[in-house]
């Protein structure tokens, strides 16, 4: 995973051997949607994904997020497991429509990794404009304040504030071009202002283009701290 200044977009994990024109199981059903996967549940280095009891990726890596699975629409089973595990696992079920294309994290309930969607409403963007939002994922982090800097706007702002775990902020547009997300712990002036100290991740630009928006997840590294993801839709 890359850490803190450094800019990542981790894809291209191992797959299992999903023909697209079957289900995950090997079934008739046409694969006529999809799924990607962000694992961030820093304690588990490495997961396998299933659907219907097929693992269709294999040792997805802490901080990284697949490519994108085909799978045949309708209600899917989606579990995860440690990777090379045979341990049975509860599934969740998903229901995928016809062209779906699901961005799914996992998130720990109790001793079970669960699916949690991404939802993605508001990512239309004019085609002379950006857009850029941020989504709290760091399960061991306080609730934080997050701030950009934009590509119209150099002085960094914030998103939201406070800003929860698993809360994520709308989209905020700008002209195209680089964007740089910053978190720090929350601080207030004497007017109740969110004040920019305590710096605890600064992300290195992230260049979004006319027509296109992207997603800064912010998550737990290894070892302690927190580390994020740029999520192209």
């Amino acid at each position: 995973m890359q850490r803190v200044l450094v800019a990542s977009l981790v894809v291209g994990l191992a797959t299992g051997a999903c023909d697209p024109s079957t289900g995950p199981d090997g079934n008739d059903q046409p694969a006529s949607a999809a799924i990607r996967v962000l694992h961030t549940v820093a304690d588990v280095p490495a997961i396998d994904v299933l659907v219907d009891d097929a693992v269709v990726l294999a040792a997805v890596s802490v901080g990284a997020v697949s490519g994108f699975t085909p799978l045949a629409d309708g209600a899917r089973r989606v579990a995860f497991r440690p990777a090379g595990s045979a341990t049975p696992v509860p599934a969740q079920v998903l229901t995928l429509g016809t062209g779906d294309s699901l961005t799914v994290l996992t998130v720990r309930v109790g001793s079970v990794l669960n699916p949690w969607v991404l939802t993605d409403t508001g990512r239309v963007v004019p085609p002379d404009r950006s857009k850029l939002r941020a989504l709290h994922f760091a399960a061991t982090a306080p609730a934080l304040d997050i701030w950009r800097t934009q590509p119209d706007w150099g002085d960094p702002i914030t998103f939201m504030f406070p800003h929860e775990y698993r809360e994520i902020t709308p989209y905020m547009e700008s002209d195209p071009g680089t964007w740089t997300v910053l978190v720090s712990t929350r601080r207030r002036n004497a007017q109740g202002v969110p004040v920019l100290e305590d710096t605890l991740l600064i992300t290195a630009g992230i260049v979004v283009p006319a027509g296109r928006s992207r997603t800064v997840v912010v998550l737990d590294a290894p070892g302690g701290g927190l580390a994020y993801e740029v999520l192209d839709p």
